[in-house]
């Protein structure tokens, strides 16, 4: 691995730790991590500042999972000399995993940061659109029935598991497959954006979960 693919992984990281929900509320004059969920992701700017700030930390949040893993797509088969090979494809999934790393532990914040969905759904529709695509749908009906963004967020990261494992092959020619690799990051981040929303799940399980359909969080 040369030291462009190293700092461009470097790089990737630094993109997605930009915390564009913290800048919001502070342009706004608070701070998300003391309002609402406590959190800097797009769902707590848009309940807690409104849709004007909630909408632009949505699309910038999806933004700096996209391009970083667009430009590496389209940017590192003149690094590595191939883009089907190991090389290529583990560059591509370490540039996936810095993005969003960056947005879930900020290095800018403490190392605490949003729960990953925005930033992992610009990541998907960079890398594999029909696995960004099943994992979009399951979180729009999910939304649509209940209104718990958390709920649909929680299903949608087993929806992009479960799509990842159909889509990617285990092995080619009876050896393993570089593709395994995205396996594995849609498994991992996946449970991450799960483990990210376990106080979310506590409040599922006690009915007191916030819901866009109720005129007020119970």
């Amino acid at each position: 691995m040369t030291a462009w693919i190293v700092l461009y992984i470097a790089a990737s990281y630094l993109v997605g730790a930009v915390p564009f929900g913290y800048l919001a509320g502070r342009c706004g004059g608070l701070d998300l991590r003391k309002e609402g969920s406590c959190n800097i992701g797009a769902t707590n700017a848009w309940r807690v500042l409104g849709w004007r700030w909630g909408a632009p930390v949505f699309v910038l949040d999806f933004l700096k999972g996209f391009i970083p893993v667009f430009g590496a797509l389209h940017w590192l088969p003149f690094l590595t000399g191939d883009s089907a090979g190991w090389d290529f494809n583990t560059a591509v999934v370490l540039v996936c995993f810095a993005v969003v790393l960056g947005h879930t532990y900020t290095c800018f914040l403490g190392f605490k940061g949003g729960k990953g969905v925005a930033t992992t759904a610009g990541v998907l529709f960079a890398l594999n659109p029909a696995v960004a695509c099943t994992a979009l749908a399951t979180w729009l009906v999910l939304v649509g029935i209940s209104g718990i963004v958390s709920l649909a967020s929680i299903l949608a990261a087993v929806a992009m598991i479960v799509a990842g494992w159909w889509m990617y092959p285990l092995a080619e020619g009876g050896s393993i497959s570089p593709q395994v690799l995205y396996i594995a990051f849609f498994t991992l981040i996946g449970l991450l954006v799960i483990f990210k929303h376990r106080s979310n799940m506590a409040r599922l399980f006690n009915g007191t979960e916030h819901s866009f359909y109720s005129k007020k969080s119970k």
